[in-house]
């Protein structure tokens, strides 16, 4: 039967019922409102003051629904001697990437940005990063706060953490530790099910743990690896409507996707196959299936639609003045060629500064046009097989579209350093092409045997190897500089010191006092003032410079430059790059409006007589409101 022919009955039937039009329209009436009603800045305020509530509500519905999903599969289960030997290949697999990757952050500055909002969501519930923070009173305060382009599922995920086990600047590292190997559980769950083998399950994880690129994600502080997880637990609820197209595995589905819209930007493409498959659902059952909480997914969708409205508001979001050599727009089917390039090149990579798996790369690369043909097939004719065919070939088409757009990109380049976690869905996407290749095409088992042999040599022979160098993290500069800072705060421990840095989020996610260089340039008066009242035990300078092959002298990065008043001693040193160096410098005096302060090691008493309480109280409430305004 075709599908035309299996959706016309239903479709009579579909645009009979009132409920599914008014569904519709509250979504286009949310999707209008979020999109032209709202200005700019009040979307932006209504995201920042509510996007922890619409989270958590979505987080507690879809906590609920899974729950109940899952009660009800493992009712059926039982587990055996072959799951035990699932469970120690996923757990061994994890440590693998644990030992040979350092926590840290892998991509800046996106983590310590996401780090700062989790901070914001744990401490004041709004969704912004820190820029201003003191504990002149005692108590670590943020005094302004700016919202993320990025989307705020990760944050919000850690900032639950923080809410469970206190504050902790590494709570990141250690999210992504569990999510590794949850995403391991779940490959091996998924190349069980759609290969009809726990073979597939196998070749997955051993595939996965080669991939140098996914033990630099576990280590790491990005939302990749949530991403991934979140893909996953999407198919496999894909799968399981397709097979009961009921309430509970619906309600599941469509909580979980909304939730993926909010975990990278371009998830949100994945609402389109799966309301798709919902739909054939509702045909296949003979009636449309609305749950009471798919009335609460248009809000829920609403701050995607306002968070990334900044990127129409403030077009350097894009960063395409830094990173698209001349690029004029993001988008552009120009780009195609020159990023198929670099993406070839970052698959079949033989120096070790990639983080790729060339096995990998073969086999789902091989497998891919066989895939689309699959897809063809059965999306063309659904009924002819598996109902889980239909899901899993949807998912798979919002897999190609994804991979797709970053081929478009202006910066889809995957062989870049900060690209390369691009190529995740992508790899993802090669895996399930194995997967329907293997199992409809080469069925023997011994075939599977003979592929995770092959797949644990690759192991041995490129991933092991390239994780133990980790050449491809050694040669991104502002990694290296991050574990630097990371490096500084272990060796000078007491946090009571301001730095000066373009990165200054990073030490007020620590807890640390910091500001800008711009900033630092604009209120060096400010500076001198908390220099002059020993605000701090320390005022330093994060500064690179670039080193003259010829004479060997060091030229300052223009913006770093703190410009002229200042006075600094450098108190630690070292190379990060080839010709490159960088410097953390104490400032030891500032010249500001004609008056030179100086820090001192240790104050001097004076002759100033003692003040009465009422006097003191005074002058500390006036000291403090002046203190936070000098604040540079």
């Amino acid at each position: 039967m075709k599908m035309g022919g299996f959706f016309l009955p239903m479709f009579q039937r579909f645009i009979k019922d009132r409920r599914l039009w008014l569904f519709g329209l509250t979504g286009l009436l949310a999707f209008a409102v979020a999109r032209w009603v709202f200005p700019p800045n009040s979307g932006f305020h209504l995201v920042v003051k509510c996007g922890y509530w619409l989270l958590l509500v979505n987080v507690a519905l879809f906590g609920r629904a899974l729950w109940r999903i899952v009660r009800d599969h493992n009712q059926a289960w039982r587990p055996g001697k072959a799951d035990f030997w699932a469970l120690i290949l996923v757990l061994a697999a994890g440590s693998l990437w644990q030992a040979h990757e350092e926590r840290g952050f892998k991509i800046l500055s996106d983590e310590v940005l996401m780090l700062g909002t989790s901070m914001d969501l744990h401490y004041i519930r709004e969704a912004t990063y820190p820029i201003r923070a003191t504990d002149v009173q005692g108590p670590f305060q943020v005094l302004q706060g700016v919202l993320d382009k990025r989307p705020l599922l990760f944050p919000f995920v850690v900032s639950l953490i923080h809410d469970v086990t206190g504050y902790r600047a590494t709570n990141p590292f250690y999210v992504n530790v569990v999510l590794g190997y949850v995403f391991l559980g779940l490959i091996y769950l998924l190349g069980t099910q759609t290969a009809g083998t726990r073979w597939g399950g196998a070749l997955g994880v051993i595939l996965f743990t080669g991939l140098p690129l996914m033990a630099q994600q576990a280590a790491g502080g990005g939302f990749e690896l949530l991403n991934l997880v979140m893909l996953l637990v999407v198919l496999w609820l894909a799968l399981r409507y397709a097979e009961h197209p009921e309430e509970k595995s619906g309600e599941a589905l469509g909580l979980a996707t909304v939730l993926l819209a909010q975990t990278r930007y371009e998830s949100a493409l994945f609402i389109l196959p799966i309301t798709a498959l919902l739909i054939w659902g509702w045909a296949k059952a003979g009636r449309v299936v609305l749950p009471w909480s798919f009335w609460l997914l248009p809000v829920l969708l609403m701050p995607v639609v306002l968070q990334n409205r900044q990127f129409a508001s403030n077009s350097s979001l894009w960063e395409m003045a830094g990173q698209g050599g001349g690029a004029t727009e993001p988008f552009g089917l120009s780009y195609l060629p020159d990023n198929l390039g670099h993406a070839l090149a970052f698959f079949f990579d033989t120096s070790g500064f990639q983080p790729n798996s060339i096995f990998f790369a073969v086999l789902g690369l091989l497998a891919l046009p066989l895939l689309g043909i699959w897809i063809v097939r059965t999306l063309r004719e659904p009924h002819k097989g598996a109902a889980t065919d239909v899901a899993l070939a949807l998912v798979c088409l919002g897999l190609f579209g994804v991979t797709a757009l970053f081929m478009i990109y202006f910066w889809g380049q995957f062989d870049h350093p900060v690209i390369r976690r691009l190529s995740l869905p992508l790899h993802l996407l090669m895996f399930l092409a194995i997967m329907v290749v293997m199992a409809r095409w080469l069925r023997r088992r011994l075939v599977w045997q003979v592929t995770c042999t092959a797949a644990v040599v690759a192991l041995l022979i490129q991933g092991l190897p390239a994780m133990a160098k980790r050449a491809y993290e050694m040669e991104y500069t502002p990694g290296v500089e991050m574990a630097w800072r990371a490096e500084f705060l272990n060796r000078f421990p007491e946090r009571t010191y301001l730095f000066i840095d373009q990165d200054s989020v990073f030490w007020v996610t620590q807890h640390i006092a910091a500001t800008p260089i711009k900033q630092a340039q604009l209120r060096k008066d400010g500076l001198a003032y908390h220099l002059r009242n020993h605000s701090f035990s320390a005022m330093y300078a994060f500064q690179r410079y670039q080193v003259d092959e010829e004479t060997g002298g060091l030229t300052i990065d223009p913006t770093d430059d703190l410009g002229s008043g200042f006075t600094l001693e450098p108190v630690w040193q070292k190379r990060v790059s080839t010709l490159r160096m960088a410097r953390i410098s104490r400032i030891t005096a500032i010249e500001a409006e004609g008056q030179i302060s100086k820090a001192t090691e240790y104050v001097e008493p004076g002759p100033e007589p003692l003040r009465s309480t009422e006097e003191l109280q005074k002058a500390k409430s006036l000291y403090l409101e002046n203190w936070i305004k000098q604040l540079p």
